[in-house]
């Protein structure tokens, strides 16, 4: 029988809008570096034009005609808080010259995927065909990746997407094959496996910690969604925690020599300065440059750059040097460089201050309602139950995969940020129309 996805894929005129999502959404899936543009020179500041933006206005576009077609959106609070996340976004960086107004475009213009998933994701076989082309992907990246580790002698991955963007779109993965394992009362089947192995080996040979986080975070949210609805069956939770622990141990393996902090926290004493340094240790001194950025501009932060000129930082180095005195010199930003922002929520405060701050947490506040009422409230007894575990979990293990890294325009990882907000924006809509009209 065929899937949802090449159903979806082969239906006429009607669904067009709809395929052009999807090739969206891989084409989103992508670095933006690695697709070929058209570059040109304006305003002092180089804007590159490739496929995925053409793709993100087509969709905009269509997204719009089909919300004028129905007159109603849908999750319009949370739809009306990510528009305004994207809008300040975009406003803030106005001042900070052409550079930085270019990289907020190329990062709101990315906010056509939450519209896209909330326009176009208005039955359950669309949303399973979403999730099976999420898999498909994952698949094809953990073999890129896995080349890449049997070729380049070990080590993490970042296939072609980047570690922390291979780690986040894996536990998307993940977070499908283990729903249908806790939805179904017999075998889960061989696409709940095939699941299950790519997202467990995506997260492994990304080796993030931050999408270790997300995983437990995932787990957390399957298990409690399964337990809120009747569901939690001692099979399915050891198969979980299976899962869980295997990729724990393969993530860690990888990552042995970047948990400096751990170490430090509990080992002795170091013998030399910086015996315990590690990639942890570097992000902590970033968040404290950046906390000093924010506390000097808590309002409205710095606006929106991507990464931050020397004139914004520099002169909290000193202090930095002086509180992290036992840490590598190449760990602390250049004075005459820029910060690159190493997680989103301390880089929403330094740039955006708590302005940005209150939208970005009206939007989570909004989104886990969304997510949590969707998932224990799903029809036991309709179509597709899998389905219920996928926007809530897919949300938190967001929300661990965004403790890594920050949001840039082109970046995988900020493509799944804003596919995710739509997917739960359509949530509740699912609840009432599970199958196509």
């Amino acid at each position: 029988m065929p899937s949802p996805l090449s159903r979806a894929l082969r239906r006429p005129a009607s669904d067009l809008s709809f395929s052009v999502f999807l090739v969206t959404v891989v084409l989103s899936l992508l670095r933006a570096r690695d697709l070929p543009s058209f570059d040109f020179r304006t305003a002092g500041t180089t804007v590159s034009v490739g496929p995925t933006d053409i793709a993100l206005l087509a969709t905009a576009a269509l997204a719009a005609i089909r919300f004028r077609a129905r007159r109603t959106l849908p999750s319009p609070w949370l739809l009306a808080a990510t528009a305004a996340f994207a809008l300040l976004i975009a406003a803030s960086a106005i001042p900070n010259g052409a550079d930085a107004l270019t990289a907020a475009g190329k990062l709101a213009e990315l906010s056509a995927l939450t519209l896209g998933a909330a326009a176009f994701l208005d039955t359950r076989e669309r949303l399973t065909a979403l999730a099976e082309l999420i898999v498909a992907y994952t698949i094809v990246a953990v073999f890129w990746g896995a080349v890449g580790f049997v070729g380049g002698a070990g080590g993490r991955q970042g296939s072609f997407l980047g570690e922390h963007d291979l780690a986040a779109v894996a536990t998307m993965a993940l977070v499908v094959g283990l729903a249908r394992i806790h939805a179904r009362t017999g075998r889960p089947g061989l696409f709940a496996a095939v699941a299950v192995v790519a997202g467990g080996l995506g997260i492994t040979l990304g080796a993030s910690l931050a999408g270790l986080l997300g995983l437990y975070l995932a787990v957390a949210t399957v298990l409690g969604l399964a337990l809120g609805r009747h569901r939690l069956r001692p099979g399915a939770v050891l198969a979980t925690l299976a899962v869980t622990v295997a990729v724990t141990a393969g993530t860690l393996s990888l990552r042995s020599g970047d948990l400096g902090f751990i170490q430090e926290w509990f080992g002795p004493e170091p013998e030399r300065p910086g015996q315990y340094a590690a990639s942890w240790s570097q992000r902590l001194i970033y968040a404290y440059v950046g906390g000093r950025v924010f506390l000097d501009r808590p309002l409205l932060g710095t606006g929106w750059q991507g990464e931050l000129p020397p004139e914004d930082f520099a002169r909290y180095l000193p202090d930095a040097r002086d509180r992290f005195s036992d840490q590598p010199a190449s760990y602390f930003p250049k004075a005459d460089g820029t910060l690159i922002p190493q997680q989103t929520y301390d880089q929403v405060l330094f740039e955006l201050g708590l302005a940005g701050a209150g939208v970005f947490l009206a939007v989570a506040l909004l989104a886990v309602r969304n997510a949590l009422q969707a998932g224990l409230r799903w029809s036991r007894s309709g179509e597709r139950t899998e389905l219920a575990y996928v926007p809530a979990a897919w949300l938190t293990g967001l929300a661990g995969a965004l403790a890594g890294a920050a949001l840039f325009g082109g970046a995988p990882l900020t493509a799944t940020f804003w596919l995710t907000l739509g997917v739960v924006a359509a949530a509740p809509r699912l609840l009432r129309n599970p199958s196509p009209a």
